[in-house]
């Protein structure tokens, strides 16, 4: 009971940040222009946003398939794959900061200490792949601090998938060397595609921001990162208002209105979290009908 409570008390608390920071925002910016900002955005680059939408969703699901093959013994479906991996995408805005995207674990037929192993996985390598682009980032973008400190802190960040294979040696468990031996066949692959993807996700802002004015590939690249960084702090519900304060303070730098900000941390937001959270909704409705 204490912890349901705890639990709730945590769920309102977070709303409230949403909602103080969103309302920060929007005093600072001019609602009408945003409207008008949205209005703007070229045909061709809203297209380009869907189908490089699409690619991501792509490398979600083919990693959550290794995450998923962590457990040698379970050989998952393409379907079921999928399937999870979208109704993950709803479940996501269950609880504020993402947490609800846990649920994915139990539309799969894996057992669910296995489940949990991957959904584990998972999640460390999203944090991982932000911190280390926005690692990289801040060693540019940050012109007036040392910079050995974010160099250094690259680095370290850099090896941090290592670090969770070289548990293995410390022999905490027999039982789980199987589970490291083929988490050592992913790692490169895993890596690889995360790379992918926050270079699609830095590739969607570029274009977006484009669409308004002429914003350099570098910048983005020592940019973009640092407001994706976001993505690690749950203290808001579904990232919003963090966001789009994050790109508003990064961007501002290169002279780039507040409107123009939050309209493309926004549709980057509706696009990779609100479409695939409603295609999730249609597999949970199916598979509420079959029970």
């Amino acid at each position: 009971m204490q912890k349901l409570l705890k639990n709730r008390y945590i769920y309102f608390i977070k709303i409230a940040i949403t909602i103080t920071i969103l309302y920060f925002i929007f005093r600072k910016i001019d609602f009408k222009q945003l409207i008008y900002t949205f209005t703007e955005l070229h045909w061709y680059v809203v297209l380009a946003i869907l189908v490089t939408t699409i690619i991501k969703i792509y490398i979600e699901y083919i990693n959550w398939g290794h995450y998923l093959k962590v457990n040698p013994e379970y050989e998952p479906k393409s379907s079921e794959i999928f399937k999870s991996h979208m109704i993950g995408h709803s479940l996501r805005f269950l609880l504020p900061g993402g947490q609800g995207v846990w649920g994915k674990m139990y539309f799969v037929n894996n057992t669910k200490r296995h489940s949990f192993m991957s959904m584990g996985l998972e999640r460390f390598f999203q944090i991982w792949i932000n911190l280390l682009f926005a690692a990289f980032a801040s060693i540019f973008y940050f012109r007036k601090i040392n910079i050995t400190i974010p160099i250094v802190a690259f680095i370290i960040v850099l090896f941090f998938p290592l670090f969770l294979y070289w548990i293995k040696h410390l022999k905490l468990h027999k039982n789980i060397d199987i589970y490291f031996k083929e988490y050592g066949k992913i790692l490169p692959r895993i890596a690889i595609m995360q790379g992918i993807y926050m270079g699609v996700t830095i590739f969607q802002y570029f274009i977006l921001i484009n669409n308004f004015l002429n914003f350099h590939i570098f910048s983005a690249i020592i940019s973009i990162p640092l407001i994706l960084f976001s993505n690690v702090i749950p203290i808001t519900y579904a990232g919003l208002g963090l966001r789009e304060k994050f790109a508003i303070d990064v961007l501002s730098k290169y002279n780039i209105a507040n409107e123009i900000a939050v309209t493309v941390a926004l549709t980057v937001f509706l696009f990779n979290s609100v479409l695939p959270a409603l295609i999730g909704s249609i597999f949970i409705i199916r598979n509420k009908r079959k029970s």
